[in-house]
């Protein structure tokens, strides 16, 4: 058992306890109160810190990039433009995650996603982002389905035949939903892997993760959405300002992409302030990192994007909330994490403030599944 104690806790949701105790008993969270204790616990005493839910990162494929691999990326099959029944479990490899620092930024779990090249890339799981065996890592598989809409699609395959052109990539797109829907409606049928992957997402048993940039690729993915009735999760999404009205109205996520990352924020005209008034409105947005286009720039470039929502205006808790229970809960995973509740796993981060707020209240511990995974020792 863990016990921290005496830290200013935020549990989420808004919802911060002064002088507050979290029990961690094995890997998940047993209690969180003033008054919790156990005997026999092994004892962090965070009087005077913060103590947050861990960071969630709504997609990334580090630990399926292939580093060793030079001009190897494992996380893009590019063999055809369509290839829902990839699965990203079988490109993960635990000695590259091992070498990564994800604990030291807080960043405790998760989506383990295909890359940016094919239009529809393959399934995706949740992770924790330490582990010392892989069966310890991973927390859900098969989870969600990951697309593009992007530019970079239509670079990927423009030596390829198709498709070359928006018009192409939606037609494609189309085409793969209509069609599955139809292998749906049949009694009898020779079984086809994609077509199933592509049925659970009609069903809307998993989310559809989609990357969409500009304005012009949002409203095409909006429109498909709507068609099939998806559950939506827009990802990049740096000019989703004049869409953000339907998408509230669907009731889907916006996983806002690292605006500083190639520019993005200033070639899509990204504004923070709106967005900032969108999700007091009701807007369901998470923030994250470039980490669908393989290797993210820094682990803390998630502090950037969070910086950039501090100078637009928002509180401390609500960026929190965009780090942790709001990726979460667009990819289904928020009965595992997001905050600290009786239930969920015990991955917990203790920081000098509001690390969202001020880059010097950095994290000094990160424990993960109940266990410390990271200490900062130097003064």
């Amino acid at each position: 058992m863990l016990l921290i104690q005496n830290g200013n806790v935020y549990a989420g949701h808004g919802h911060f306890i002064p002088n507050c105790n979290v029990l961690c008993r094995d890997s998940l969270i047993e209690a969180v109160g003033p008054g919790v204790a156990a005997d026999g616990a092994e004892v962090i005493d965070a009087t005077g810190f913060d103590v947050y839910p861990g960071f969630v990162l709504g997609q990334c494929a580090v630990g399926a990039v292939s580093f060793a691999e030079l001009g190897s990326w494992d996380m893009d099959e590019t063999s055809n433009p369509i290839v829902p029944q990839m699965d990203i479990r079988y490109a993960f490899n635990l000695e590259e995650l091992k070498l990564q620092r994800f604990a030291r930024a807080g960043i405790t779990s998760y989506g383990l996603t295909p890359g940016s090249h094919a239009l529809i890339a393959g399934q995706m799981s949740f992770i924790h982002s330490v582990g010392e065996h892989t069966k310890d890592v991973f927390l859900a598989e098969q989870m969600a389905l990951k697309g593009n809409y992007t530019k970079t699609v239509k670079n990927s395959f423009k030596s390829k035949g198709a498709p070359e052109t928006r018009m192409a990539m939606y037609h494609m797109l189309d085409e793969a939903f209509r069609a599955a829907a139809e292998y749906a409606s049949k009694e009898k049928k020779d079984y086809d892997a994609g077509k199933e992957v592509l049925c659970r997402v009609l069903r809307r048993e998993i989310p559809f993760v989609i990357s969409a940039n500009s304005a012009l690729e949002i409203e095409s993915v909006v429109r498909l959405g709507k068609k099939y009735n998806l559950r939506l999760v827009i990802f990049g999404a740096y000019g989703v300002e004049t869409m953000a009205e339907e998408i509230m109205a669907q009731g889907w996520h916006v996983m806002l992409g690292d605006s500083t990352y190639d520019m993005a924020g200033l070639k899509y005209g990204t504004n923070h302030e709106k967005l900032v008034e969108l999700y007091r409105k009701g807007l369901k947005l998470s923030i994250s990192s470039s980490g669908d286009e393989a290797y993210p720039n820094a682990y803390e470039q998630l502090l950037w994007v969070a910086a950039q929502m501090s100078a637009a205006g928002a509180t401390g808790e609500e960026i929190m909330d965009m780090m942790t229970i709001q990726p979460a809960q667009a990819l289904g995973m928020d009965h595992l994490v997001g905050s600290l509740e009786a239930g969920k796993q015990a991955d917990v981060i203790i920081c000098r403030g509001n690390p969202a707020v001020r880059f010097d209240n950095f994290v000094e511990r990160t424990i993960m599944a109940g266990k410390e995974v990271f200490r900062r020792e130097a003064k």
